[in-house]
């Protein structure tokens, strides 16, 4: 059939108009779109600032937070930020030397809270040790006959008809009961854990090897040996105890040390945690200010006198609980949150949708620079707290090849871990790292056998009788 040149070349000019169309819509759009977009984040972004940084004052004001020296420089960082950038007047270059600031601060509290997050996963495997050892000086121990706990934890298990909600009691099954497997059955289920990320991102395959290294308290980062010394060492004093011939008195020393460790744990985990919840809407706040509307800007100054006074009275070191009537202030947020949460997601779901054209149309615009502060701005108010802004990588498919290489790595990693443990420390490791790995069970039977088999062959009164409490006390949370 003879080709028909004149409805090719209609075509290709109707093609050709639909996109000058398209690029003239976008050139009258897009600075709208992003006025929009910086209101809507200038507006939330501020708001959920506001009621962190009164939270955290509050607490400070009451007494129930006490700061370490670093935690408290960053705190009055904060209050300093606030009080030149939004209470002193607009200035373009103290803003843009605010923003390097406060993206500094993410990263000292981002390093902080790796290290810390490290400790909590080691401390957790030497929890789960202690609470083994602890019942064994229980005067009158009394473990339930097998067949009586394990029809009540199998009940507790498939009690519910939600897959998901199955699943995930199974994974608290497998951190809590006795553990007797093989190495070789271990390594073998810790390999069939690779398979389901056949054909997918290789971030994904990295973000698995993360989880169970970390579980397995064997992820290092840097600053471990540097930060928070006190914990390392309460750390490798719990790694020298004699755990399999521990005594009662050292049982408990230990047990009185440990309780102390995690609680200053604990604390310092919450101040920096608390810290990031702070610098993270302030800075998009920041970046979002000068390209909001008049009508957004009015919003967040309504909340400056409580700002100010917050500012003022930290800067001072002056902390006294706010008046009913300075609180009155935080009431008039009631609903902004609410009424801006969709508006927010709205925009940002237009924005994952700019392909390359329209990015190319950004540039033309001279929008660059807003249209990056708005990206940042959503990774900054989207739900990963210590989310990377600067990470930006193609992203490649996990053949077998590549999941092969990081199931030996990763198995290699943990054997060499079991050789230079003691057994109650490597059963905890195992416990850990079966409960993140994918369910691997196939039947109701095959979960059945293993809660059965686990009972049954654990002839330690003590871990037996803990692992039962440690799962009557998760079905009852």
């Amino acid at each position: 059939m003879p080709r028909r040149k004149g409805l090719v070349k209609d075509m290709g000019d109707k093609r050709k108009v639909h996109g000058e169309r398209r690029k003239e819509s976008m050139e009258r759009n897009l600075p709208g779109f992003f006025e929009a977009a910086a209101s809507v984040d200038n507006v939330y972004a501020g708001v959920s600032f506001l009621l962190r940084f009164y939270g955290f004052y509050e607490s400070l004001a009451d007494g129930g937070r006490v700061l370490a020296e670093e935690p408290h420089e960053i705190w009055q960082t904060v209050c300093r930020t606030v009080k030149e950038n939004f209470l002193e007047g607009f200035d373009g270059r103290r803003r843009e030397e605010a923003v390097c600031t406060l993206m500094g601060l993410r990263r000292t509290v981002t390093d902080k809270m790796q290290v810390l997050t490290a400790y909590t996963d080691s401390f957790s495997l030497y929890e789960y040790m202690l609470n083994r050892v602890e019942p064994r000086f229980e005067e009158n121990l009394c473990c339930p006959e097998d067949d009586a706990a394990a029809r009540e934890i199998l009940q507790y298990i498939f009690a519910e008809k939600d897959n998901l909600l199955v699943n995930i009691r199974i994974q608290q099954m497998l951190s809590q009961l006795p553990v007797r497997m093989s190495r070789g059955k271990f390594e073998e289920l810790v390999r069939a854990g690779f398979e389901h990320y056949a054909g997918m991102d290789v971030s994904s395959v990295e973000e698995f090897v993360d989880r169970i290294e970390s579980s397995a308290g064997l992820y290092e980062p840097a600053g471990m040996r540097q930060y928070f010394p006190e914990l390392g060492e309460g750390l490798a004093a719990m790694r020298e105890k004699d755990w399999k011939n521990m005594g009662e008195d050292d049982c408990k020393s230990t047990g009185e040390q440990f309780r102390e460790l995690t609680k200053q744990l604990e604390e310092i985990t919450d101040q920096y945690y608390s810290l990031m919840e702070l610098v993270n809407p302030l800075c998009a706040w920041l970046l979002n200010y000068p390209y909001a509307s008049a009508e957004s800007a009015a919003r967040m100054e309504v909340f400056f006198p409580l700002f100010r006074l917050i500012c003022e009275r930290a800067l001072a070191g002056e902390y006294s609980v706010l008046s009913g009537q300075e609180a009155e202030l935080v009431a008039g947020t009631e609903g902004i949150l609410e009424e801006f949460g969709p508006k927010l997601t709205k925009l940002q779901s237009v924005l994952s949708g700019f392909d390359e054209e329209t990015e190319k149309t950004v540039e033309a615009l001279m929008l660059a620079k807003q249209y990056s502060c708005i990206k940042c701005s959503a990774l900054l108010l989207g739900n990963s707290l210590f989310a990377d802004l600067d990470r930006c990588r193609e992203e490649k498919q996990a053949d077998r090849d590549y999941l092969k290489k990081a199931a030996d790595n990763l198995v290699e990693k943990l054997l060499a871990a079991f050789s230079g443990q003691q057994a109650v420390h490597n059963r905890a490791m195992t416990a850990a790292v079966l409960s993140q790995l994918p369910v691997f069970f196939n039947s109701h039977n095959e979960v059945m056998d293993y809660v059965r088999g686990s009972l049954a062959g654990c002839h330690e009164v003590a871990e037996k009788a803990a692992g039962i409490r440690m799962m009557r006390e998760l079905m009852r949370a």
